[in-house]
């Protein structure tokens, strides 16, 4: 095995298309540059979209019969029956291609873990989350005593809530935050999206997914307060809306029935499959999230030069300046966040400064290409280490 070029499986158990697979994705893509092939292997179940943005990006991948860890039943049910198999199904994938090394993308996805352990193949474990089930959380700190030869975190607050204080600390890690590909999310070069562009007035957005670690509920109680102080406000959510999510969603939907919120001036828009063009027309970004690692909508919107308002969840505040870049708030502060928007919304000269000083930071600091020179650097070492 030559160290100069590298054979990475990177296996994403969930298959439904998210922040982390928009990741896998780019940063494969960006990785040919240092000599590091990807094969990116997903569930040949629910994985369509992420099916078309590998394609479209012309990455290696293959659809293997695995099942993601879910609440539903069904899909929990199927989750432990085929558990064994789907490892050994694994193990003999990883060993039939003949790679260097497994990328295992986020806490819950044992199997690839498991496989990789079997196969006597390094695996580097990707953990991107500060908020999961205790139980899960136990199991990936176990089971990462034994199969993983090393970390990637997603920001300083994901290190330390899974590894501080335990056998783990000694294990090579590297902090990678999520990529923002700031040639795509180039506010010069975008075609705003017609369903935010043609509608009348000031626009305030936030992309998210529908489910409570995002506290959408924030974003529609600072909605219901800023639209009886400015009449001409219009605020959109885009986002999926997953089934396992549903409760949330309908809580949501009651929340919205109890204001003065209408149809016209807020708006769930779904999943969208092109977000700089969504991003292109708002005039501020909103993102009130109460637990995140490194929130890649939030580069996004910084690569799009929009001003920004954000909880102080996982590694924003150290990429965005208090009053220069964005401000950020105390997670659930509802009365900040009406605050601060108040203040970008009396001022759209500073909403320019603030959207032009936050696109510099994500092109110096967050930018996909960036984060490919980390992987490629974290994967020789690693292979380093095992081979000597």
């Amino acid at each position: 095995m030559s160290i100069d070029a590298i054979k990475v499986a990177n296996v994403d158990e969930e298959g439904r298309f998210g922040g982390p697979e928009r990741r896998i994705v780019q940063v494969a893509k960006a990785l040919k540059r240092h000599n590091v092939d990807t094969q990116i292997v997903y569930p040949n179940f629910d994985s369509e979209r992420f099916a078309r943005e590998i394609t479209r990006a012309g990455i290696s991948s293959t659809a293997l019969s695995i099942t993601r860890l879910s609440k539903e039943k069904r899909i929990l049910a199927r989750y432990i029956l085929f558990f064994p198999i789907e490892i050994f199904r694994l193990v003999f994938f990883f060993r039939r291609h003949k790679f260097d090394l497994i990328h295992v993308n986020g806490s819950y996805q044992f199997k690839v873990a498991i496989a990789a352990k079997l196969a006597g193949i390094p695996a580097i474990w990707h953990l991107n989350d500060t908020q999961m089930n205790a139980i899960v959380k136990k199991i990936c700190i176990i089971l990462a005593r034994y199969c993983a030869s090393g970390f990637i975190f997603t920001g300083k607050r994901v290190h330390d809530y899974y590894i501080s204080g335990t056998p783990l600390e000694q294990k090579p890690y590297v902090e990678i935050q999520a990529p923002v590909d700031t040639t795509v999310f180039e506010p010069s070069h975008v075609v705003p999206d017609k369903r935010v562009s043609q509608v009348q007035g000031r626009k305030i957005v936030a992309v998210s997914g529908i489910n409570p670690t995002k506290g959408i509920e924030y974003f529609i109680e600072m909605a219901s307060n800023l639209v009886q102080q400015h009449k001409d406000l219009v605020f959109f959510v885009a986002g999926a809306e997953l089934s396992s999510h549903q409760k949330y969603y309908q809580y949501l939907k009651k929340l919205l029935s109890s204001t003065k919120l209408t149809n016209r001036n807020f708006l769930f828009v779904g999943m969208i499959d092109n977000v700089p063009s969504f991003l292109q027309s708002a005039d501020i970004f909103v993102f009130t999230s109460v637990s995140e690692s490194g929130p890649a909508a939030v580069w996004e919107a910084m690569s799009m030069g929009k001003a920004i308002v954000t909880t102080d969840v996982g590694s924003v505040s150290q990429y965005i300046e208090v009053g220069v870049s964005g401000f950020i708030v105390t997670i659930k502060d509802v009365k900040a966040l009406c605050e601060k928007v108040n203040l970008l919304l009396d001022d759209p000269a500073l909403r320019q400064k603030m959207g032009a000083n936050a696109r510099i930071v994500a092109q110096k600091k967050l930018d996909v290409t960036i984060a490919a020179e980390k992987h490629a650097s974290f994967y020789r070492r690693i292979l380093s280490l095992s081979s000597s």
